[in-house]
């Protein structure tokens, strides 16, 4: 079926284009056809370093026809949220974040409630969110979905009023996240040998959790506040997340006997996790964490200390974002 954002229907508009002169100046057609102004933010220290050929793979893998493009790069952190906002201010219609988790992270917090769409080209080491929305690992693949990638809704999150997108938390993944700070060596073995360290090193704490108007209380290895479904490198700890339905999936590891983690793992890696016996889980668009002394926090994939109250809010549907038409975890349509 043709829609007005499909390929076929500018196809269609070209062809009357060109076979009706009378309609060259029609400017309903000729803003139809027009290319989308579209700017590539990238972090050249991003992951593996994937990226350091991105400008060959846009110029041969997008679609020319359909984008106009540019290429940005951040310098240091938090740039790539100032890039975001300049983006906005010069009429990009698409700012496309090429990096990890942390990165779309600064590229989202520059559009939130704007009119302007993330796309995703992953190029960090984990890739959460380009996984759970169907971007895959892979930059030449991620540059094709763009080309046919649907406009939508999505929710973000925020943690004590800064916005997420993906996955934040606080306890034994918090410690990982910390640990793999500045390490000049990313990927999944870095990343595993960091999470068996943490794993043997973290002691789970008392925590509690205001939530749902109830006090919850519990020594807590692990709570994790999702709205996307993974961490990265098919991890999935919250396989129910959706990021339309304006609710966080909180996914909470009990304190329990070390070998239970570790023999867990199949089940976080085949979405299975609620089936194990010291997970609980909840649904909520609000949440507070209380636990005391210094905390070990991660915040889409960036680590970082935290001393004081943990507040989570719902963003609902505040930020556009494209996302591949063969998407598994589907978000709402834009109005």
């Amino acid at each position: 079926m043709l829609t007005p954002e499909s390929d076929g229907f500018r196809t269609l508009l070209i062809h009357m284009r060109d076979a009706h002169p009378v309609e060259r100046n029609n400017p309903f057609i000729l803003e139809a056809i027009r290319p989308k102004k579209v700017v590539f933010i990238v972090n050249p220290n991003s992951g593996t370093r994937m990226q350091a050929k991105i400008k060959d793979n846009i110029e041969r893998y997008l679609n020319h026809r359909k984008f106009e493009y540019g290429i940005w790069y951040t310098e240091r952190p938090g740039h790539a949220t100032e890039l975001a906002r300049k983006a906005v201010a010069d009429g990009f219609e698409i700012v496309v974040a090429v990096g990890g988790d942390g990165s779309i992270n600064e590229v989202a917090a520059g559009l939130l409630n704007t009119n302007v769409a993330l796309g995703i080209v992953p190029a960090g080491s984990g890739n959460g969110l380009a996984m759970h929305l169907g971007y895959g690992r892979k930059i030449e693949d991620a540059i094709k979905k763009l080309n046919s990638a649907e406009c939508k809704l999505m929710d973000c999150g925020a943690l004590n009023g800064r916005p997420f997108v993906n996955v934040a938390g606080i306890g034994f993944d918090g410690l990982v996240s910390n640990l793999m700070q500045n390490q000049t060596k990313r990927g999944f073995i870095p990343y595993f040998i960091r999470s068996i360290k943490a794993g043997l090193e973290y002691i789970s704490k008392p925590c509690e959790l205001l939530i749902n108007g109830e006090s919850i209380h519990e020594n807590c290895f692990v709570v994790t506040v999702a709205n996307g479904s993974m961490y990265g490198y098919n991890v999935s700890i919250a396989p129910d997340a959706r990021m339309d339905d304006g609710l966080f999936s909180v996914v909470v590891l009990k304190e329990a006997p070390r070998w239970q983690y570790f023999m867990a793992m199949p089940s976080v890696m085949t979405g299975k996790i609620f089936n194990e016996n010291f997970v609980r889980h909840y649904s909520t668009n609000e949440l507070i964490i209380k636990s005391k002394g210094d905390n070990y926090i991660h915040f889409d994939g960036e680590g970082s200390m935290h001393n004081g109250d943990l507040h989570f809010t719902m963003l609902p549907k505040s930020l556009k974002i494209l996302v591949p038409r063969e998407a598994i975890y589907s978000v709402s349509a834009t109005s």
